[in-house]
């Protein structure tokens, strides 16, 4: 069971910090005779008390998404009654002291499935939440074993190009898509030119629809239809999902009539430009 300090405890918690520290042998780096363990819990080998020793065959590197639970392995022998905390590497915070945890932050815990399991779980995964952690023996000089956490964050995409070119009267199709947590939530916003996008807005004829599929990773699909396009519907759209990046594309509404040897449809049904075929072939004669 995790034991947590609250916000009326703080001075009791900087003592038992303090008092951590000192345990930790923050300020000595003199060695420690080893101490005779008691009977039965350890081995003699030739005459000295052996040291305790980390499990090197597990993960030095964990990877999840932003959203997930990353799990931290750490597994220590022969510890004849010392104690295993957690140190976050980047600013030296104290986590955890086997079981008790040094943090208001509930999305941390500890997980001793035995004496020598002392796993840190990170729920709800963020991206700041990546770097260096330590399992820390206090011994001196002390022991440790860093593990890093990666937490990625999941993009949105609209498919298709990035510059969009439709002509006047035509319909608008954007689709956009996301790998998300199975927990995660699957709303998406439209933007265009930073103005949330709805269905009920003075433009009419815009619909969108969302839908999301998969269990442990969920894909979640957002298309955005809006018919007639006209002059005042060019410019940046963004699809912004509640829990991935965003992604922009730029929509260009042109009038003219593209001669059928440059029309290339895309996935998002609209048409390269000219322009780009005027520099691909002065890059091509240029080659040559």
């Amino acid at each position: 069971m995790n034991l947590r300090l609250t916000p009326p405890a703080m001075l009791s918690a900087s003592i038992m910090l303090a008092s951590l520290l000192i345990l930790l042998g923050a300020n000595s780096g003199s060695a420690e005779p080893n101490p005779e363990p008691a009977k039965g819990k350890s081995k003699k080998e030739g005459g000295n008390w052996t040291p305790p020793e980390f499990d090197e065959t597990l993960p030095s590197s964990v990877t999840v998404m932003e959203g997930e639970t990353a799990t931290l392995p750490c597994v220590v022998t022969k510890l004849r009654g010392r104690s295993v905390s957690w140190i976050r590497q980047s600013d030296l915070h104290v986590i955890s002291a086997n079981q008790l945890i040094f943090t208001s932050d509930d999305r941390f815990k500890v997980r001793m499935e035995n004496e020598t399991s002392f796993e840190l779980e990170v729920r709800t995964a963020l991206t700041n939440d990546s770097g260096v952690y330590e399992c820390q023996v206090n011994t001196r000089p002390k022991l440790s074993r860093p593990v890093t956490l990666t937490v990625q964050a999941s993009g949105a995409s609209i498919h298709g190009p990035a510059e969009v070119y439709i002509k006047t009267g035509s319909t608008l199709v954007l689709t956009c898509s996301a790998a998300i947590h199975a927990n995660a939530i699957t709303k998406v916003d439209w933007e265009h030119n930073d103005t949330k996008v709805t269905i009920s807005g003075p433009r009419g004829g815009v619909s969108i629809h969302t839908e999301a599929g998969g269990r442990e990773v969920r894909e979640v699909t957002s298309r955005l239809s809006v018919v007639r396009a006209a002059p005042p519907d060019a410019g940046n759209y963004t699809c912004r999902p509640h829990a991935a990046l965003p992604a922009t594309t730029t929509v260009y509404i042109v009038d003219e009539q593209f001669p059928a040897a440059m029309h290339h449809e895309s996935r998002a049904g609209a048409v390269v430009s000219p322009c780009s075929v005027l520099l691909l072939g002065a890059a091509f004669l240029a080659v040559r």
